[in-house]
């Protein structure tokens, strides 16, 4: 046999192995309409949506990482699957537990898409997999060591984190947490409450604001609208600030750059020395304290 004719026989046996590894189980469990849902996986991807108010449905795909061939890897998924890392008491479920199993589990990878009812208080942890979450109305709290997170419609509370990733979170029902080490944010609201949002690099896109904000980059523009009715806080490295809070929004102004101008389209009582590099007064009469400091950007409120 020539050397092309053994590695391509070398080739099909590898991907016939790895083909093999894989498998999938499929699990139904009767819940209350709000129930308590852990989801957890080392390297594969968590989707959460909502289903049945009664049925918590789970479904997960196993599979052997690349470039692993153990011998005994068609056995360890097959045991996976005959009994899924699934535990529930009463109405809290947990789903990826490995049990404390580690042989089992090693080099293992499961994508999990669940459905669950739309009031679940959802707790969702991947190492490094991407994340979606859409249509679940209690508390979500989803964090990712480096992937991506996608989320629309959910409940108020919010907190939302990955190492390294970006965020894209809209029609969040209320106060939200969202933070990532690297990576953009871009967060849309449709209910009041406070908003924290920081990156260490990477710009952020806020809409909807109604209450305070803290928003932070080590290094890229922010860009909010809303309405402040609490404090806001908004800084950056280097990177342009524009806000957008309408003609009748009542606050007390304090915008500074380090090199760039600061533009501000409502009339504003100022207060202390002209400086186009720094700007203090009162708009409409006062209110809530609005600070824009940017080490190298324009600031532009309008």
């Amino acid at each position: 046999m020539n050397r092309s004719a053994v590695l391509l026989t070398a080739f099909a046996f590898t991907a016939t192995a790895a083909f093999a590894a894989d498998g999938t189980f499929d699990k139904t469990l009767s819940v209350g309409a709000a129930p308590t849902v852990t989801v957890a996986t080392g390297s594969g991807y968590v989707h959460v949506y909502p289903g049945s108010d009664s049925q918590l449905h789970i479904v997960g795909h196993v599979h052997i990482r690349p470039g692993w061939l153990g011998g005994d890897a068609d056995a360890r998924v097959k045991q996976i699957v005959a009994n899924p890392p699934i535990d529930q008491s009463g109405n809290n479920v947990t789903v990826g537990d490995n049990r404390g199993d580690h042989t089992l589990f090693q080099n293992v990878t499961i994508d999990y898409d669940v459905t669950t009812p739309r009031a679940t208080a959802l707790k969702a942890r991947t190492g490094s997999g991407d994340m979606e979450i859409g249509g679940i109305e209690g508390v979500v709290d989803a964090e990712s060591g480096s992937g991506s997170l996608k989320v629309d419609n959910i409940g108020a509370n919010a907190r939302l984190e990955t190492g390294s990733g970006s965020i894209h979170a809209s029609n969040v029902h209320g106060a939200a947490t969202v933070e990532t080490g690297s990576g953009t944010l871009d967060l849309k609201l449709t209910g009041a409450g406070d908003v924290k949002a920081q990156t260490g690099s990477g710009s952020i896109h806020i809409d909807g604001v109604s209450g305070g904000l803290r928003a932070g980059t080590g290094s890229g523009s922010i860009d909010a609208a809303g309405n402040p009715t609490s404090d806001w806080r908004l800084e950056t490295g280097s990177g342009s600030i524009h806000l957008a809070v309408g003609s009748a929004a009542k606050f007390n102004l304090n915008a500074e750059t380090g090199s760039g101008s600061v533009h501000i389209d409502q009339p504003i009582l100022m207060q202390g020395s002209l400086n186009k590099h720094r700007v203090s007064g009162t708009v409409n009469g006062g209110g809530p304290t609005v600070r824009t400091t940017t080490g190298s950007g324009d600031i532009t409120i309008r």
